[in-house]
């Protein structure tokens, strides 16, 4: 149930942020701002052991022209001394226009549920705050329309995580009645 929760907040923010941010005509000339449902890898860069993740990931233009805001909400299994748990990874971020690609900086809280195989957002459900992260990324879009996001991650100063490499590859959450013959 929080799943279908965050997934419409997500769908209402999309569709409230063309208006936010100067309006449809805007974002048509822009390719990233909007919503998009990712799936991907984290793999530990160290060990080598991979998890999958996924998630909504939504790109906005930013208060300061010419910049993105990021935002992220995706679920994980997280490595645990009792075994992989359940965690919600939450970002925000900055990025702007490089080349084709548009790069950025974003801080990551990571969720952990404290009991395996419960959700880590489940209602009265125990839970930790675990690491808090410092993240690179690049985001672009293939040919196909497909949007590739390629992070990096560590620990901030003084906690204990080691760094990983996550690569998302998101398609487009369209709502429902838009016109999508500009859509590419």
């Amino acid at each position: 149930m929080a799943n279908r929760f965050r997934v419409l907040r997500v769908l209402v923010a999309s569709l409230l942020l063309p208006l936010l941010s100067g309006g449809v005509a805007a974002e048509k000339a822009d390719p990233y701002p909007g919503s998009y449902r990712v799936k991907g890898l984290t793999t530990d860069v160290r060990s080598g052991d991979t998890r999958r993740i996924e998630g909504i990931v939504v790109l906005s233009l930013g208060g300061k022209e010419g910049y993105y805001d990021a935002k992220s909400e995706l679920e994980t299994k997280y490595p645990s001394e009792g075994g992989a748990v359940d965690a919600h990874v939450i970002g925000t971020g900055t990025a702007r226009p490089s080349g084709a690609s548009v790069v950025g900086t974003a801080e990551t809280q990571l969720v952990l549920g404290a009991v395996p195989g419960l959700e880590a957002e489940f209602a009265f459900a125990p839970r930790t705050v675990g690491p808090r992260l410092l993240s690179t990324f690049n985001a672009r879009f293939r040919e196909d329309g497909t949007l590739v996001i390629e992070i990096e991650n560590r620990g901030e100063a003084g906690e204990d995580y080691s760094p990983t490499k996550t690569k998302l590859f998101g398609t487009r959450i369209v709502e429902k009645g838009a016109d999508v013959s500009q859509e590419e």
